[in-house]
């Protein structure tokens, strides 16, 4: 059954959601104003904001489909304390139908309060019998700081809405807002609208009592899609976050997440 609906709806569109890293996912996916790299490249611009250098490998299970086959491994690499680079592998797909995406990604600090980033994407499908198609994209993203605790986002991606096969890959605008609180809370909120499908709301939070663990709480909706997750660093560089969403039709997809990160470069 779920490979049939599954079928359809790639009939409409390729290019199932991508695995966001545990605390993305956690978050309800609301990290297109998110101002920290925690939460992996939530868009090009976070690549301007000069913390560090990382990488994130992980994988999730979709509404717990031991047949689907999902992973991403997202690394940002600091160039400069105004600018930075990325790289985004990701790979989703079942028996006899695959789809991979390879992501390059950069992004400036223009001001201290104005940051920027484009990226350039190759999407490819591949199905069995039916052969592959490959396709050329590529996003842009801003991120403002304009007072101290807020941080304002957008991304656009794909706005050409480029084919493949005929069929249209997932041409998303997204804008959102993240409130800064302090060092240990950030809640964040944002609109995705694909123009495929109708527009989506984010929420979600991130809460670190300690500086070796955090939580995550959000949620995602139509239809309403609730998330909670957990980060633990061990040491100063290596963290491990867990995520779990849950789909009031379809079930629960947990996630998996190893994190490394370097501050300063």
């Amino acid at each position: 059954m779920w490979v049939g609906a599954l079928a359809s709806t790639a009939n409409a569109q390729v290019f199932m959601r991508s695995a966001p890293p545990a605390p993305a996912l956690g978050m309800g996916d609301a990290t297109v104003s998110y101002p920290q790299l925690g939460a992996g490249l939530g868009q090009e611009a976070v690549l301007g904001l000069g913390e560090g250098s990382a990488v994130w490998i992980g994988s999730m299970l979709p509404f717990s489909l031991v047949g689907w086959r999902v992973a991403r491994l997202q690394a940002a690499w600091l160039s400069s304390k105004s600018d930075g680079f990325g790289l985004d592998l990701a790979y989703s797909g079942i028996e006899g139908y695959g789809e991979q995406r390879l992501r390059l990604l950069y992004g400036r600090r223009l001001s201290g309060t104005l940051l920027i980033g484009g990226s350039g994407d190759v999407l490819r499908v591949s199905a069995g019998e039916y052969g592959q198609a490959t396709a050329l994209t590529f996003g842009l993203g801003a991120l403002a700081n304009p007072i101290p605790s807020v941080w304002l986002g957008a991304q656009v991606y794909n706005p050409i809405q480029v084919e493949l096969a005929g069929t249209p890959a997932p041409a998303a605008l997204r804008i959102g807002a993240s409130w800064q609180a302090s060092a240990v809370f950030i809640a964040s909120a944002e609109v995705e609208k694909d123009l495929e499908r109708a527009a989506q709301v984010k929420v979600g939070m991130a809460y670190r009592p300690m500086e070796t663990l955090a939580f995550y709480m959000g949620a995602r909706g139509e239809p309403l899609r609730l998330s909670l997750g957990a980060e633990v660093r061990i040491g100063e560089r290596v963290a491990l976050a867990s995520a779990v969403e849950w789909h009031p039709v379809l079930g629960i997809t947990p996630a998996l997440c190893l994190g490394w990160y370097r501050r300063g470069g």
